[in-house]
Formats: structure tokens, sequence, C-alpha cells
């Protein structure tokens, strides 16, 4: 049996006459790595054994189960000195249960690999981490593998800007995001598939840095409720709820031309300034896409 307080965990193991406590402290890690399962213990195996392989060994594992029935716990319950925050409980979604590990998560960074979810090699934590970093969010590649078995690398843009985020993805296994930025900003539990693209663009407009790192982070399994639901009405509230119609005119304009307009441009840089910049340049974008009909 366990509880906590604060930061600290305390033991107790009860047996006939035999009473146990162990105290420690939890010391920050450089990152937390998070997975969220459901009754599938062959990926929850698969995560694990991706996990204890990483050559780093800076990190703590929290994994957030939602009271699974076929063998999930008793796995938990046979690797827990691996584990350094487990439960098995009832949540309300993908993004309650993730909101549940960040609240427990202590690492600087966090990064989410959910059940099945496994590092592109053994040295990409060592990778990452052997260099200091100071970006709210680090992002790098990552590759995808199809249902039927073949494998495409995809390769993240070095400019995380507005104007890609709010058109394509990163993939969410790739990326690693300060702490102390997802504890502030938690995952908004309204959204069923895209709380984590709302959040990217939502950490964009709220001017967080962005560092990519051109290395392979792990192998994304396509074929999950993201690839396979139909998606396009919760994009459209997506876009509708993270960017105002201004911005969203001036995406527009940006798409129009093949090659950047100079205004549209320099709308795409000012787009998180102050609200009078944003809306001269808004201006000036639709008057010279005006003249340029005459």
């Amino acid at each position: 049996m366990c509880f906590s307080d604060g930061d600290k965990i305390f033991f107790f193991n009860f047996a006939p006459l035999i009473c146990k406590d162990i105290f420690f402290e939890r010391k920050m890690k450089d990152v937390s790595i998070i997975t969220i399962n459901r009754n599938n213990l062959d990926g929850l195996k698969a995560t694990y054994n991706s996990i204890i392989s990483q050559s780093y060994n800076d990190w703590e594992w929290i994994v957030i189960d939602g009271a699974s029935t076929k063998g999930d716990k008793s796995f938990l319950e046979q690797h827990q000195d691996d584990i350094s925050y487990w439960c098995s409980e009832p949540d309300s979604g993908v993004y309650n249960a993730m909101n549940k590990g960040i609240a427990k998560a202590s690492g600087n960074y966090l990064i989410f690999m959910n059940s099945g979810d496994t590092f592109h090699d053994a040295a990409v934590l060592d990778n990452v981490f052997k260099n200091h970093h100071e970006a709210d969010v680090l992002y790098g590649d990552w590759t995808r593998i199809y249902e039927d078995g073949h494998h495409l690398e995809i390769k993240s843009p070095d400019t995380f800007s507005l104007h890609f985020i709010s058109r394509d993805n990163v993939c969410h296994q790739a990326m690693f995001i300060k702490g102390s930025v997802l504890k502030k900003f938690p995952y908004d539990e309204s959204y069923r598939l895209y709380a984590d693209w709302a959040k990217w663009i939502e950490l964009t407009l709220r001017k967080c840095t962005f560092e990519h790192l051109p290395i392979q982070i792990c192998y994304f399994m396509m074929g999950g409720m993201s690839c396979t639901a139909n998606t396009e009405e919760e994009f459209k509230m997506m876009q509708q709820r993270e960017l105002s119609p201004a911005i969203q005119e001036t995406l527009k304009l940006i798409d129009h031309y093949q090659e950047p307009h100079p205004l549209a441009q320099e709308a795409d840089r000012l787009i998180k300034k102050k609200k009078i910049y944003k809306k001269l340049i808004h201006c000036a974008i639709r008057l010279s896409h005006l003249l340029e009909k005459l």
C-alpha cells in the first residue's frame, strides 16, 4: 500500500506481526515517460521493453491504466520496481488519463508513449538529452508503421510556425514538452481526438519556444483511433476554437500564393504580436489582394 505527501511517497508493507515502511523523495528526472493503457497487454509489454532498453537512465515511467481487465494490472504489479507511479482506475477519456499522468510527473520534460508506442532505438533519450535544452517543446522526426507492415519516415519542419501547425500535425510521441508548461496548461478534455494538436496551436500563440531535433524519436502505429475515426468535424471545431476569424483569413491568404507573398510572410511573423499589429497586417494583406485583382 502507498500514499504520497507532496513529492514524498510512502510505501507500507503489511504482513502478520510485521510492519515495514520505506521513505524516499522523488528526485526530478530529465524526462517523465507517460503511458496511457487500457486492455492492451501486448502493446504495454512492447512499450515497457522499449523504455527499459534505453541507454540513458535519467527517466521515470508513469502508467495510467484505465481499469484494464485482461492481465495488464498484473503485468504492472510484476514490474512496479521500474515504475515511478501507476494506477488502474476508470477515466473519462484519453486526455483525462493524460492529465492524470501530467499531475504525477516530476520530469523536466514529458513525453507520451502510450501502450504499443516504442522509441526508434535504444539511444533516443541519450541523443536528446546529451545536450542541454531551454525550449518549451522539443520535437523530432518519426516513422509511421502501416498495417501492411511498410514503414515511412517523416521529417518534421525545422521551423514550428502557426501556418504549419494549423494545417498539419507533429506526432505526439515525437515531442518532449516541459512539465511546467503542461502543468500550467493541461490538455482540453472536451476534445476526443485533437487535444494535442489544439495544444500546439495554443502554445504557439502563447509564444512558447520550439526546437527541432533532427533525429528519429519513435515508431507510430497507424490504424489507431485518430487514424480511423471521422476526424473532419473535430478538425473544424479545433480551428474555430483555437484560431480567431482574422487569423484564419490570414492563413488562407498565405495558402493562396505558391510562393509566399511578402505581406503574408510578415503576417506569419507578426501573427503572435499585439492585436493592433495583427489587425494592421491583416488589412494590408487584404488590400494588396484586392489591388492585384484590378
